[in-house]
């Protein structure tokens, strides 16, 4: 076994495991033979998974492929990645995406996942999320150009459908809703919309591959936990042995997806697909977000927490959506081959395996 394989052994078993199910997804991984990938947001979830991805595949398939994780913040990068930096097929590149990408070196295929995702910042910094959505992704656009890249692939979000049409519980690719561009709380999802556009409009002009991946509630190992997101919320209090506390009825619907299935459907966006836009949702697992809070704590008996209702709190709302965005279809996926495969309990299980290895921070 190489030194290289023997830092991947390092990982957590959760996500070795994770690893392994999305190399087996069917993927056309030989289109990475010797390639580059560029990942930016590596230190988010989904990112790194993408960029954990590509080293994996060297360990098992010798593809000689290499990633670049793009960061914006080192020190998180090194939390996340650890060991494996040091790996010849791992490269980091700190800087801001929105600033011109400053890397002389291949990239085959880009990975666009660098977002703000917590609410908060929504709120706070409304600017900064516009600016990221927009001269984040030309940015990285103007970088496929240059690089001459294969492939490149978005990670949009369920937000851009906008307020879900009247009759509508869910929806597809092309139920789209209103939005309202003057509410602050419109910067994330007019910023996805934006960079959607900016995709096709470079597929068209330049003759880039561009796709787009619509994903909902992505959850697993890595997820940020207490930032004021749903799942990312209730897993930490189910991991530290606390009281689920829902500032609401509890009615709200959700559509929870395992970040293997979702990862493993990025892949398959980028290397098979044939068309351009698609969601990826777990169809089986549409709850109401009062039911989540009580299988969580079912999963975690020997805690006696509980789910605790309270009438809603006007302050949080800034950060949150006025409207309700449907729960994703993802039935243009499956036709072409991809399904969510890891049940809502096995996928809570894994993830609060490994944050009980991990300690609460969600990250790492």
């Amino acid at each position: 076994m190489s030194a290289a394989r023997g830092r991947s052994a390092d990982l957590d078993p959760v996500v070795r495991e994770d690893l392994a199910a999305i190399a087996a997804c069917g993927a056309s991984w030989e289109r990475l033979r010797g390639k580059t990938v560029l990942v930016a947001g590596a230190g988010g979830m989904l990112a790194s998974y993408m960029a954990l991805t590509v080293l994996h595949l060297n360990d098992a398939l010798g593809l000689g492929a290499s990633a670049v994780a793009l960061v914006r913040d080192r020190a998180r990068a090194e939390r996340r990645f650890g060991a494996l930096l040091d790996r010849p097929d791992l490269s980091l590149l700190v800087q801001d995406v929105r600033d011109p990408i400053a890397w002389d070196g291949p990239a085959d295929f880009i990975v666009h996942g660098a977002s703000p995702v917590n609410p908060g910042q929504f709120a706070q910094d409304p600017a900064g999320t516009l600016r990221t959505g927009a001269l984040g992704t030309l940015s990285l656009l103007d970088l496929a150009v240059a690089k001459r890249a294969e492939g490149f692939l978005l990670l949009s979000t369920r937000e851009v459908y906008g307020a879900t049409p009247d009759g509508l519980r869910t929806v597809g690719e092309d139920d789209f809703g209103p939005l309202d561009p003057t509410q602050v709380r419109s910067c994330y999802p007019e910023g996805k919309r934006f960079a959607e556009a900016a995709c096709a409009a470079y597929r068209k002009q330049h003759g880039l591959d561009a796709r787009i991946a619509r994903i909902g509630h992505a959850y697993g190992p890595g997820i940020a936990l207490g930032d004021g997101r749903v799942i990312g919320d209730f897993l930490s209090c189910a991991a530290r042995g606390v009281d689920i506390v829902l500032n609401s009825d509890g009615s709200g619907e959700i559509g929870p997806t395992y970040l293997a299935d979702v990862v493993a459907g990025l892949w398959k966006v980028l290397l098979d697909f044939r068309g351009t836009a698609y969601n990826l949702a777990d169809d089986r697992t549409a709850l109401t977000v009062g039911e989540l809070a009580r299988i969580l704590c079912a999963l975690v008996p020997e805690k006696g927490i509980r789910p605790v209702f309270r009438p809603a709190d006007p302050e949080r709302k800034a950060g949150y959506l006025a409207h309700r965005t449907g729960l994703l279809r993802a039935e243009r996926a499956a036709a072409e081959g991809w399904r969510a495969t890891t049940s809502l309990e096995d996928g809570l299980r894994r993830t609060l395996d490994y944050l009980g290895r991990q300690g609460t921070g969600g990250e790492g």
